[in-house]
């Protein structure tokens, strides 16, 4: 059992449970693994946690273009959804459970961001939270659309609705109107 094949049985188990409701056993079951197999490539489980979020973020690559930053951010989430629920979930409780030297690879993207928006007045935090959560809510919502679609009969909740897009033309005019 390899470590990326550890990691990534682990991240679905973390995304669709949550960090206190997934437990080592779980996922060594899933993998028809001991939990000493586990331990072999993680100290414990908040290792193998922040290294999901570690191995994730350190390869994204980001360039100081506002365009480039928004589609890139969407490409991430909208082809990984399970870490899309993840992030999610973290932020949501604060990034407790991660450790510092995870959240500064996790902040590279905010680092990014606040030389993108440096000639401007705007708030880097506000507008990486506008990102962030368009994003994530979008991988996260397909069955509710699926759902919402049908009863107020419009297709163009799911066709015709490309996210990346609508997110970078609805910031870019924020901006414009703030300079």
């Amino acid at each position: 059992m390899t470590k990326k094949e550890i990691l990534k049985v682990s991240l679905k188990h973390f995304a669709l449970k949550g960090y206190e409701n997934t437990s080592l056993e779980d996922i060594a079951k899933e993998l028809n693994i001991t939990k000493p197999a586990i331990y072999y490539h993680f100290k414990n489980k908040n290792s193998l946690y922040n290294q999901i979020f570690i191995d994730y973020f350190k390869d994204l690559k980001l360039k100081e273009d506002l365009k480039e930053y928004i589609y890139t951010m969407g490409n991430f989430f909208i082809q990984n959804p399970y870490i899309a629920k993840l992030f999610s979930k973290e932020l949501s409780c604060e990034m407790e459970h991660l450790e510092t030297d995870t959240i500064k690879i996790v902040s590279k993207t905010l680092q990014t961001l606040i030389k993108i928006l440096k000639d401007t007045k705007i708030n880097p935090f506000f507008l990486q939270t506008l990102i962030i959560s368009s994003f994530t809510t979008y991988a996260n919502t397909l069955k509710v659309r699926e759902k919402i679609s049908g009863i107020v009969n419009d297709p163009k909740l799911l066709i015709n609705f490309h996210i990346i897009d609508e997110i970078y033309n609805t910031i870019n005019l924020y901006i414009k109107a703030h300079k």
